[in-house]
């Protein structure tokens, strides 16, 4: 092809048609550049290509990622709502100088336990370093790192951990753990329960301590149980609108 422009240019030349040749050269130029640009058009092409199938890859394993952090989260939320509604009778025993029963040494025990949060987040921290940024939707990508550098922050900092310790610390002062075998709901099984039982009933009731450790509780598990929801509110808003954004991919 090059040979062939060749030769009409050196045919031009030797019969002087000077003008035409012109002509002819500014044809041949336009002609390149478009080749050139088009050429361009088909790399970037190309290259948008990978990048949005990059793109639904990522969101496709953060969906996956969420999917099971939620799970989690509302399993530590209905744990902690527990714990949160076993302190609150504590509090009331408390309040009302209550005649020891066995049922309340279930509720002694769940009245300091804590729900730990794991965030499945190694999917979020291999795409935070830059291919985050594939996801072309601003809003996408703001709600997503919302979930993790918010909503999950404010849950795993939420709980102090040296209150935990001196909770934690009393009750083995103040109280026998036992394990129980009880019957599953009638099915041919036993299920293992804990049991919290006070070594001085009368005197844990009037302690200031206890009492001031159980209001602490409270408040913190309220608190706790507003974190869980607010993240739960997230992650469910953010799995809803990456399948939305997804159907138009």
């Amino acid at each position: 092809m090059i040979k062939f422009f060749r030769k009409i240019r050196q045919n031009l030349l030797s019969e002087g048609k000077t003008g035409k040749y012109l002509k002819y050269a500014i044809g041949e130029i336009v002609l390149v550049m478009i080749g050139i640009l088009l050429a361009l058009q088909i790399n970037n092409w190309n290259e948008n290509r990978k990048d949005s199938l990059k793109e639904i890859a990522n969101l496709k394993s953060l969906k996956s990622e969420l999917e099971i952090s939620l799970e989690e989260v509302k399993s530590d939320y209905n744990a902690t709502k527990m714990f949160h509604n076993s302190t609150i009778k504590i509090k009331n025993h408390i309040k009302n100088k209550s005649i020891i029963t066995g049922s309340m040494y279930r509720e002694f025990f769940l009245s300091y336990q804590f729900a730990t949060f794991y965030p499945k987040t190694s999917t979020y921290e291999t795409f935070k370093n830059g291919n985050l940024e594939l996801i072309k939707s601003d809003s996408l990508r703001i709600l997503i790192t919302d979930v993790y550098e918010a909503g999950y922050k404010r849950i795993l900092s939420r709980e102090n951990e040296t209150s935990r310790s001196v909770r934690f610390l009393y009750y083995q002062d103040h109280f026998r753990i036992t394990l129980n075998a009880e019957p599953d709901d009638g099915l041919n099984k036993l299920r293992m329960s804990s049991t919290a039982i006070p070594n001085d009933y009368e005197g844990l009731m009037n302690d200031p301590k206890y009492e001031s450790i159980i209001s602490e509780a409270i408040i913190a598990r309220k608190l706790q149980l507003r974190d869980f929801e607010f993240t739960i509110g997230l992650i469910e808003k953010s799995i809803s609108e990456i399948e939305k954004y997804l159907k138009f991919k």
